[in-house]
């Protein structure tokens, strides 16, 4: 069974979320738990405002459960209400009881500096032990199907271990996987070297899972991002978020908060 959390937050962009949580779900059995916080400065009637956050909860999500989900669906449904701040009580829950992915919904590319530095997603994203998958409320992919997903690689050893969980989450989908090592430089014999053999790992271990290796060489990530989204439709962006120290997050900022905010295609982060 995969174990999915979803944490409702009453806005349509977390209700994206939960439709695309279904749409995944419905693929296989699945357990669905849909999180909620209550006001972490509210402690007159802990107990009560409990309660009536998780009425709420099930009030806000109800039409939309039974629009996306019919009688055949395996899905269960969980409802989880916890005090605190949204960015602690997620990452401590995910980490305790272990979901296979975290899905959030997030505000579009394009809102302002303090938006962003802001953004619970973000922060649940730096500091979670789970997969997160980001999905951005102006996101215009079919969540019916996922065919076509950049995983975005430097084709290290941390790299097949969220590979082998990516191809998890989507082996219910006829999905065409492009492993894509982003350079700012020509690449060099060591590069190659690294894509061939994860290349021959991938042909003996997935043989039945159409994935292409490639290396994309130019100065600008962003731009380069944004041809191959748009030439090879993709569906799904997925990338392992590598710890950085205090000084490199300060002097570059890192590829998982550029493709957070800068896309509109959901993003799928896996951890060291």
């Amino acid at each position: 069974m995969v174990r999915i959390f979803v944490p409702i937050n009453f806005s349509d962009y977390s209700i994206n979320a939960l439709r695309y949580a279904i749409n995944l779900g419905k693929k296989v059995p699945s357990s669905i738990t849909l999180l909620s916080c209550c006001d972490v400065l509210q402690e007159k009637d802990q107990e009560s405002d409990l309660a009536k956050t998780e009425n709420r909860l099930k009030e806000f999500v109800a039409s939309t459960i039974q629009k996306y989900t019919s009688a055949s669906d395996s899905i269960n449904f969980i409802y989880r209400v916890e005090c605190g701040y949204p960015e602690d009580v997620i990452v401590e829950i995910g980490n305790i009881d272990d979901p296979d992915v975290i899905i959030m919904g997030t505000l579009s590319k394009g809102e302002t500096i303090k938006e962003l530095l802001g953004s619970v997603t973000s922060d649940v994203i730096k500091n979670a032990k789970v997969p997160v998958l980001a999905v951005p409320a102006a996101s215009q992919v079919d969540t019916e199907k996922i065919s076509h997903v950049l995983f975005v690689t430097d084709f290290g050893e941390r790299d097949y271990r969220s590979l082998h969980k990516l191809i998890r989450l989507i082996t219910p989908f006829q999905t065409k996987i492009f492993a894509t090592h982003f350079k700012a430089s020509q690449p060099d014999k060591w590069d190659k070297k690294r894509m061939e053999e994860m290349r021959l790992y991938c042909a003996q271990t997935y043989r039945n899972y159409h994935i292409n290796f490639d290396i994309i060489s130019g100065e600008d990530f962003v731009s380069d991002l944004d041809a191959f989204i748009e030439l090879n439709s993709i569906d799904l962006i997925a990338m392992t978020r590598h710890k950085r120290t205090m000084i490199s997050n300060f002097l570059h900022p890192s590829i998982t908060r550029k493709m957070l905010f800068h896309t509109d295609i959901p993003l799928l982060v896996f951890h060291e």
